[in-house]
């Protein structure tokens, strides 16, 4: 799963370690497969409902905007993807 994030364990780009700048986190490649490694995720915790867990994880952090996101997804898989792949849980 690391390694297909871009981070192989144990193994950085650099002996500084791991980028901590934006431009290695937002590049589209590396949105895409952090959306689909959530998906993939979601599928597997597809009995969870992210609708009820967004609150409890993020009771003082969870933005309006990742709140209506999650509130207006077609599934429950979509939602909890959403949750997954939201600012708030990214920062965790």
């Amino acid at each position: 799963m690391l390694t297909q994030l871009g981070q192989p364990t144990w193994r950085p780009g650099s002996p500084a370690g791991w980028d901590d700048i934006s431009a290695s986190w937002a590049a589209p490649d590396a949105l895409l497969r952090r959306v689909e490694l959530a998906n993939r995720y979601a599928r597997t915790f597809a009995a969870l409902d992210a609708r009820a867990l967004a609150p409890k994880l993020f009771p003082e952090t969870l933005s309006e905007p990742t709140r209506q996101a999650v509130a207006r997804a077609d599934s429950a898989q979509q939602a909890l993807a959403l949750l997954f792949v939201s600012p708030e849980m990214l920062r965790r």
